[in-house]
C-alpha cells in the first residue's frame, strides 16, 4: 500500500508538471492532490483501529496453587496460540494495556506479594519496574497516549492515588476523600477517573460502588446503587467490580455480583440504569472492552459452583451478540486485557 501512495504522488506531482500553465487543471489538480492525502490519511488511520487481525488478548493462568504462581499468557481472539510470557517463578497479574505494551504487578524480584510496576510488551520481553515505590494491588489505568498511570501506592485502604510517568516521577496526588477506595481508571479524555469507594469498615472492600471524580474540580459522585435486598455470595464477588472506560462504546463497565450470579454491566458516566452484558449462567467478573468498542472479553465460570477450581476466558462480539469460550481445561484463567 505505501508503493501505491508513492505511485499517486509521483502521478500527481506529473500533472502539476503536466498543466502548470493551465491555472484550471491547476487548481484541479491541487484539489486532486490534496483528496490523495485524505486517502492516505484515512488509510493509516484504519490500519491504526484495532480490528479482530490486530487485537490480541493478554490474560492471568494461576499455574501452581501452591505457591500463588500467576504467569501472563498471550493469545489471539480466536483464542488460538496461547503463550506463556511471564516463565517466572512469581506472582505476575496484567492490568492494563496500552497499543502492544503490558502493565502488571508483579512481585518477582522481593518478597512475595509485595507489588510493584512493571511494563513489558506482548512477547514478555524487556520487563521494566516503572516505580521503586511499592503498589498496592489494585487495576491501573493509562492517559495522554499511554504517558501517565494512575496506581494505588502501599498503605491503608485511603491512601491517595498517584498519578506518574513511566518512569515513576510523581506528577499528582488523587484523594477522593473516602475510607477506602481502588481500583481507577482514567475517562477517555484523562480529565476523570471511575474507582471502587466505600465509606465504613474497609475491609468490606467487596461492598464497594462506583464512584467518578473530576480531577480539576476533586467533585465527587456516587454512580451506582446496589440493591438493598441484594447480596454477594462468593470472594471476589462485588457489589462493584473494577471499572473500565471505553471511549468507543461510551460507556463504563463493570462486575456486579447478586444473589448467586455475577454479570457485567453497563451504564452511561451520568448513572442512568446499569445494562447487563453477560448471562446468567456465566459468572463474570474482570473484563475488558476492545478499543474500537466491537468485542467484551471477560473471565467466567459456566454455571457457577463454590468449589470450582476452573474459570475461562470467553469472548463476546456486540454486533453479532454471542459469546465464544476461548480457553481450555481446568484451572483459573482470568483477568482479560486486550492487546492492538
Amino acid at each position: 500500500m505505501p508503493i501505491l501512495f508513492l505511485m499517486l504522488f509521483i502521478d500527481t506531482s506529473i500533472r502539476f508538471q503536466e498543466f502548470r500553465f493551465d491555472t484550471f487543471t491547476k487548481v484541479k489538480n491541487i484539489i486532486y492532490f490534496i483528496l490523495m492525502l485524505g486517502l492516505c490519511n484515512a488509510f493509516y488511520a484504519c490500519k491504526n483501529t484495532a480490528d479482530a487481525t490486530t487485537l490480541q488478548i493478554a490474560y492471568n493462568v494461576l499455574v501452581d496453587p501452591s505457591t500463588n504462581n500467576y504467569e501472563i499468557f498471550v493469545m489471539g481472539v480466536d483464542g488460538e496460540n496461547p503463550i506463556n510470557i511471564s516463565n517466572h517463578q512469581s506472582l505476575d497479574w496484567v492490568y492494563s494495556a496500552y497499543a502492544d505494551k503490558l502493565y502488571a504487578i508483579s512481585d518477582r524480584d522481593t518478597c512475595s506479594q509485595c507489588y510493584f510496576l512493571y511494563e513489558t510488551d506482548s512477547k514478555g520481553s524487556n520487563w521494566k519496574k516503572i516505580n521503586q515505590q511499592q503498589i498496592q494491588d489494585s487495576w491501573v489505568s493509562l492517559r495522554k497516549k499511554g504517558s501517565e498511570l494512575i496506581i494505588k501506592p502501599v498503605g491503608a485502604p485511603n491512601e491517595p492515588f498517584q498519578i506518574i510517568d513511566h518512569e515513576g516521577n510523581l506528577i499528582a496526588t488523587v484523594d477522593p476523600q473516602m475510607d477506602y477506595f481502588n481500583d481507577p481508571c482514567f475517562s477517555p479524555d484523562g480529565k476523570k477517573i471511575v474507582f471502587r469507594g466505600y465509606n465504613g469498615d474497609p475491609s468490606k472492600y467487596n461492598e464497594a460502588e462506583l464512584y467518578s471524580m473530576t480531577l480539576q474540580t476533586k467533585e465527587v459522585i456516587k454512580i451506582t446503587s446496589y440493591p438493598s435486598n441484594g447480596k454477594t455470595f462468593a470472594q471476589y464477588q462485588y457489589y462493584a467490580g473494577p471499572p473500565r472506560w471505553n471511549q468507543a462504546l461510551g460507556k463504563i463497565t463493570y462486575s456486579s455480583s447478586n444473589n448467586g450470579h455475577s454479570l457485567i454491566k453497563s451504564l452511561d458516566p451520568i448513572g442512568t440504569p446499569p445494562k447487563s452484558l453477560t448471562q446468567k449462567n456465566l459468572q463474570s467478573v474482570w473484563h475488558d472492552i476492545s478499543p474500537e468498542g466491537r468485542y467484551l472479553a471477560f473471565d467466567g465460570q459456566l454455571d457457577y459452583r463454590a468449589d470450582s477450581t476452573t474459570s475461562n476466558i470467553y469472548i463476546m462480539d456486540f454486533e453479532k451478540r454471542n459469546a465464544k469460550k476461548l480457553t481450555v481445561g481446568r484451572g483459573f484463567k482470568q483477568g482479560p486485557v486486550f492487546i492492538y
